[in-house]
């Protein structure tokens, strides 16, 4: 991806992590460095739903059985999920794998956030606007290990507006974008940039990895990743 389209995005994102806010009515600057996604997520009409064994049939299921849907979709899937996102021009619901860690399922309620504001808003913006209805789902499928960020790549699975499909950037790209607005909510750089020039000299590599990701309740993965692609780690060798 080009660096003029990064930029893009990462203003697209800035502005959307801006919108979350202050519809949610929270000041940035606060002294707990946990986002407050429940918070945000539901300052948009959205509903966030654990659910163990999730799959897209059990989230269908409970999308029934709250009345949000009236039938279920002859091909629902049973591949296990770690996130799926049901959207419409009325009503939102977010899922998320109940038995996963803590900070795995943040990671994807943020994953799922982002594929809401990003790539499913504008177009239920603009259904709402034209009187149409629209239904949008996409799924994330569990990784492999206790990475978020290794999850495989979910999908954008139907519309009851088929032309919306075109309208949608290519799947491989909504989810890099997804995993960029994930990152970038629940770690944001001059907060991990913050913390990180705090502690440095307090911690080695791995000890500080443990601290920042608790500090900000993200997977020690997620957060090393971030420090790498800033170029904080390795730390420099520190004399004494």
């Amino acid at each position: 991806m080009s660096a003029s389209v990064d930029k893009a995005l990462h203003a697209s994102i800035r502005a959307c992590i801006d919108e979350l806010y202050q519809n949610a009515e929270i000041e940035v600057a606060r002294t707990s460095y946990i986002t407050p996604l429940g918070e945000q997520i539901g300052s948009f009409n959205l509903v966030i739903k654990e659910l163990s064994g999730l799959s897209q049939s059990r989230a269908i299921e409970y999308l029934v059985s709250q009345g949000a849907l009236l039938e279920a979709p002859m091909l629902a899937g049973e591949d296990e999920l770690a996130g799926f996102l049901y959207a419409n021009t009325a009503y939102g619901c977010i899922f998320v794998e109940a038995e996963d860690l803590l900070v795995r399922r943040r990671f994807s309620a943020a994953h799922e956030l982002g594929h809401y504001m990003l790539h499913f808003r504008p177009l239920l913006i603009a259904a709402q606007r034209a009187q149409q209805y629209l239904e949008l789902t996409e799924v994330l499928y569990r990784g492999r290990t206790d990475d978020p960020l290794e999850m495989e790549s979910g999908q954008v699975v139907r519309s009851k507006q088929q032309m919306v499909e075109r309208e949608l950037p290519p799947v491989g790209r909504m989810e890099y974008e997804a995993n960029q607005f994930a990152t970038e909510l629940l770690m944001p750089a001059e907060v991990v940039r913050d913390l990180f020039a705090r502690t440095m000299l307090r911690f080695n590599d791995n000890d500080l990895v443990s601290y920042l990701a608790t500090e900000m309740l993200v997977s020690q993965e997620a957060m090393r990743l971030r420090l790498k692609n800033f170029d904080l780690l390795p730390l420099p060798e520190q004399h004494f």
